[in-house]
């Protein structure tokens, strides 16, 4: 008993003894780094926007991009410098020495934000002179370049006209992303600079992905701008915004979204984008809800769906869209899901075609299975090519199976094609393609 004081005061002290040795250990930082390594790109990137770039200097003021905005964002790239770093050009070569020479990924992130953390218009330019030789696909080349977008606006995006590297897109994406209104005001009147590097067709995407960043809505509105305007590709661009905007809905909600689109290119186009993420993780679940569709999105979502359960299990992928009534989604569904079942099981994938009746769906069937079988066994898939019905899609089938036999082998495709019986046009479709 006369130990138990002794064994209580022990105990108390043990965690404050690993506290202040805990705290002892701990690796010094730089003053003002107050840089978290980042789990994904896109935190460190929201990290660099929100308070690591040092913002507009006095000298801001003729910047061709100097005008109040209406983002509620734009005040963390405004902000002063909280940490009080700034670099010199001493410490910004040495910086910039330590990151090419550093192989740790993890420690050339920390090098990387010294310079997010220091960077001010005025030193933008001698950072990138270090960060020049980067991989252009690296985070740490992309990401300055959102930043220095983010802070520079025109400036910024003007001088990637001037550099060999691809950087003037994501230079675009960082002001679209921070400064909407000065971005699109400055792309419209793109004309007058007269720059032929400034393209519009080119920029355009940059706009929209830096509005999807933080306003899918208004994204969705540019995009609309450009179709009313007469820009017939402008549904395609919705792909990424689509994925943004329904990040943390359910595939009611995502569909519901997708259909409030005011474009019928849109609503197909983000169909596109959206249901692969659903049908992959419970495809049980978005064909029912494809199939319950009556929309202009209804064709697109059965596709899409029969696409993506194809690659995870192609017979049940198969049977579903087999049992749907014919549209062009399920007939194209249905050709992705029997090339991929012949891949794994072309016997099976053959029994199932035996088993069904001619429809315009089965010969797009046939196809899919066709364009599988023809790269083992060309003379099999050149017999089914030609049970096809509909002429078009036979010859397609024929000219893609041919070509294959062909390229495997030449003797016995010219051979066959001498004996075809088919037309002196068909033939030359199959014999005379570069190979």
């Amino acid at each position: 008993m006369s130990k138990k004081p002794l064994q209580i005061f022990v105990w108390i002290l043990l965690p404050v003894i690993t506290f202040f040795l805990g705290l002892s250990l701990r690796p010094s930082q730089k003053a003002g780094a107050g840089v978290t390594i980042s789990n994904t790109r896109s935190q460190e990137s929201g990290q660099a926007t929100r308070g690591l770039a040092n913002r507009k200097s006095a000298q801001s003021n003729s910047s061709p991009n100097n005008q109040s905005s209406t983002n509620p964002n734009d005040h963390a790239l405004n902000s002063p410098n909280q940490s009080g770093t700034k670099l010199s050009s001493a410490n910004i070569k040495r910086i910039g020495q330590s990151l090419r020479e550093e192989l740790n990924p993890l420690k050339r992130r920390q090098i990387f934000n010294e310079f997010l953390q220091g960077m001010t218009l005025d030193n933008a330019l001698e950072i990138r002179e270090q960060i020049r030789g980067l991989d252009q696909n690296s985070s740490e080349f992309r990401d300055f370049h959102f930043v220095w977008g983010s802070m520079a606006g025109a400036e910024a995006v003007i001088h990637g006209t001037k550099t060999s590297e691809r950087d003037l897109h994501v230079t675009m994406t960082g002001w679209a992303s921070t400064s909407p209104d000065q971005a699109i005001a400055w792309f419209n009147d793109l004309d007058k600079l007269d720059n032929k590097r400034l393209s519009k067709d080119h920029l355009k995407r940059s706009i929209v992905e830096g509005l999807a960043n933080t306003d899918p809505d208004r994204a969705i509105d540019f995009i609309n701008t450009l179709k009313i305007s007469g820009d017939k590709e402008a549904h395609r661009m919705v792909h990424d915004v689509a994925r943004k905007a329904t990040r943390g809905m359910n595939l009611e909600e995502a569909g519901k979204w997708a259909e409030s689109l005011p474009d019928e290119g849109m609503r197909q186009s983000s169909i596109h984008s959206i249901i692969p993420r659903f049908a992959y993780s419970d495809p049980e679940s978005a064909s029912k809800w494809a199939a319950g569709l009556d929309s202009d999105i209804s064709s697109t979502a059965i596709h899409k769906v029969g696409e993506a359960w194809a690659h995870r299990d192609p017979p049940a992928s198969a049977e579903w869209l087999s049992s749907l009534p014919e549209s062009k989604g399920a007939s194209t569904g249905l050709e992705t899901a029997l090339h991929h079942w012949a891949g794994r099981d072309p016997k099976a994938a053959s029994d199932h075609l035996v088993s069904m009746p001619d429809s315009p769906r089965k010969d797009r069937a046939i196809r899919g299975f066709v364009s599988k079988v023809a790269h083992e066994d060309p003379q099999s898939a050149l017999i089914w090519a030609d049970s096809i019905q509909d002429e078009s899609t036979r010859n397609s089938a024929l000219i893609n199976a041919g070509q294959t036999f062909f390229r495997r082998d030449r003797t016995a495709a010219t051979e066959w094609l001498q004996g075809s019986g088919l037309s002196e046009s068909l033939q030359n479709k199959i014999s005379s393609r570069k190979r």
